[in-house]
């Protein structure tokens, strides 16, 4: 008898460790259906300084996740892009902030200016409530997480707490972009169609000579001063 329940307790524990294990939205992704991963978990093996600059002692791999801790809040910002360069593109990622946190995922970024975003449509990353820009006031819905950034809002804030794990997908196929924030699509728009061109006219990115122009480029990732952890970034190229 002692010996039956022995091998029942044996037989259930992989259902209860099953059970346990942390949701991921990326478990179904097949391996081997060209998936590939942006980020092994244990180095910063495919990635490199924007422009050259070092990345040491700002981002580091560690037990799967990829982290930045800021050199300092006003100091140099560590902005990191792939070594490869992608043009259409499904991306997934997870990632979480702390409170007060900016930060983004850029994609077809072209090296030389001063900042990837120049060259880099970016997919907001961000506190939507608790950040605060540099004149110290909130920002508009247009900026908030997964909305055609600093365009038009996302359809919907569909954030989970600070300090949880958000899923987030870019898919690019020619000029369309759709962004998507844990499972619900937030932005939807066409590069370079004469709508956008009038929207880029009335937006900050009017004087960004290379905003949107190189078509393919570097995934980057940003640091704007502020804390961020990135996991599970998988890509297939379209």
């Amino acid at each position: 008898m002692k010996n039956r329940i022995l091998l029942l307790v044996v037989t259930m524990l992989p259902l209860f460790w099953g059970c346990s294990k942390p949701k991921n939205h990326l478990d179904s992704i097949d391996e081997g259906s060209d998936w590939i991963s942006l980020f092994n978990g244990k180095t910063l093996e495919g990635w490199r300084g924007y422009n050259g600059i070092d990345i040491q002692g700002s981002w580091t791999a560690e037990n799967g996740v990829l982290q930045l801790e800021p050199l300092s809040p006003d100091g140099p910002q560590v902005n990191i892009i792939t070594e490869a360069e992608y043009d259409d593109f499904d991306l997934r990622f997870e990632w979480k902030v702390e409170a007060g946190t900016n930060s983004g995922v850029m994609f077809h970024v072209g090296e030389g200016p001063r900042k990837p975003y120049l060259t880099g449509p970016e997919y907001q990353i961000l506190d939507n409530l608790g950040f605060r820009n540099g004149k110290g006031l909130p920002v508009t819905p247009k900026e908030y997480t997964a909305s055609h950034y600093s365009i038009e809002p996302p359809t919907s804030d569909e954030t989970k707490p600070i300090g949880s794990w958000n899923s987030s997908r870019i898919l690019v196929k020619g000029n369309q972009v759709e962004y998507w924030l844990n499972d619900v699509k937030t932005a939807e728009y066409e590069m370079h169609s004469p709508e956008w061109k009038e929207q880029v006219a009335n937006s900050k990115f009017k004087s960004w000579e290379h905003y949107a122009s190189k078509g393919k480029g570097h995934i980057g990732l940003q640091d704007h001063g502020h804390r961020v952890w990135f996991r599970n970034l998988k890509l297939k190229e379209l």
